[in-house]
Parts: C-alpha cells; sequence; structure tokens
C-alpha cells in the first residue's frame, strides 16, 4: 500500500483514518456504540480488500467509499430503527453537537453562555433537519458541510459524475431551506 510514495502498513492506515471514519460513523449513526461497531466492520473490510487498492485515486477517498458504502447499507438495514432512534435522541448522544461550540482561545475570548447556547441549539435544529433528508441527499451533505469535501472528493467517494454531486447538493440545501423554513424566526 502506498501514499505520496510511501509505504504504509495497515496498521498505519488505521492509525491515520481511523479517528476521522470514527467521526464520519458518528454522524451518520448518532450512535457511539455502533459507529464503532462500523468503524471496526469498515477496517475488516479495508483489510480485506487492501489488495485491490489500485492508486487510482488517493487512499483516503478510496478508504471514505469503503466506508460510506457501508454506512448506506447499514442505514437501509436499519432504517426503520434509526428513524425511530432519531426522533429519540438522548441528551448524551449529542455530545458531538456540543462540542462544535467555537472558541477563539488564542484570543483569549469565550463566547457568552447564551451565545453558546444558542449556537449548539441552531446546530442540533440543523443537523436533525439533515439526517431527516432521504440518504441521496443527506449523504453528500454531510461530507460537504461536515467533512470538509470539495465536489470532486464527493464525487469519487460515492461514485457519482460532479454534475450529479452538484444537483444533489443543490437539491439537499433547497430542501433543508425548506425544513427551516418554521425555524427561520428562532435560528
Amino acid at each position: 500500500m502506498t501514499e505520496s510514495g510511501t509505504t504504509l502498513s495497515f496498521e498505519q492506515l488505521y492509525q491515520k483514518y481511523a479517528e476521522r471514519i470514527l467521526n464520519l460513523a458518528y454522524r451518520f449513526t448518532h450512535n457511539e456504540e455502533t459507529a464503532r461497531d462500523l468503524t471496526q466492520d469498515v477496517f475488516v473490510k479495508i483489510y480485506q480488500k487492501l489488495d485491490t487498492y489500485r492508486s487510482q485515486s488517493h487512499i483516503y477517498t478510496w478508504i471514505y467509499r469503503i466506508a460510506v458504502n457501508h454506512f448506506l447499507n447499514y442505514i437501509k438495514k436499519e432504517r426503520k430503527w434509526r428513524w425511530t432512534q432519531l426522533l429519540e435522541k438522548t441528551s448524551g448522544e449529542e455530545r458531538h453537537s456540543e462540542e462544535s461550540v467555537d472558541v477563539n482561545w488564542s484570543a483569549g475570548y469565550l463566547p457568552s453562555p447564551d451565545r453558546a447556547l444558542e449556537k449548539n441549539e441552531r446546530e442540533k435544529i440543523v443537523l436533525n433537519l439533515i439526517n431527516k433528508l432521504p440518504p441521496k441527499y443527506r449523504v453528500p451533505l454531510i461530507l460537504q458541510r461536515y467533512e470538509g469535501m470539495n465536489y470532486q472528493e464527493i464525487s469519487e467517494t460515492l461514485s457519482l459524475s460532479s454534475s450529479a454531486v452538484e444537483t444533489r447538493l443543490h437539491r439537499a440545501k433547497k430542501m433543508l431551506l425548506e425544513k427551516l423554513k418554521p425555524w427561520i424566526e428562532h435560528l
């Protein structure tokens, strides 16, 4: 396995990418235990398919493609359970959203508790509404918004054309905006 001319072992791949895959799994499931199980499954698949990697794309893109496909298959199998879980989230499962409060430590500035709470609540509402989008629109939006992927990376990860990614993101944002209408005055 090579990356940028250097040989990486499976252990090195795991060390380098496991946390990112775990974060992605958590965004898909909103359940830490399930996310850990799915991440383990993904790395078992990677280990089994390591000899099929052909350097046609960056190793990170290849790993993400395996992960996203695995997560989508999981969601399809567990759709009924997943929707129930999304509607019955516990405060412990909101850990990720609570960690997203923006703090400028280097300048010594902490947002007021009211502002931090408002931002946290806005992000929870937006994330909850994103999770209610159909998977074909939700996944590209999650990859763009939370993983920072560009159209090309999303295209490679999901095996879609760039125009399909652009269309899906446009529709996802349009659907999200429609779902946000009742919240607009509160956001």
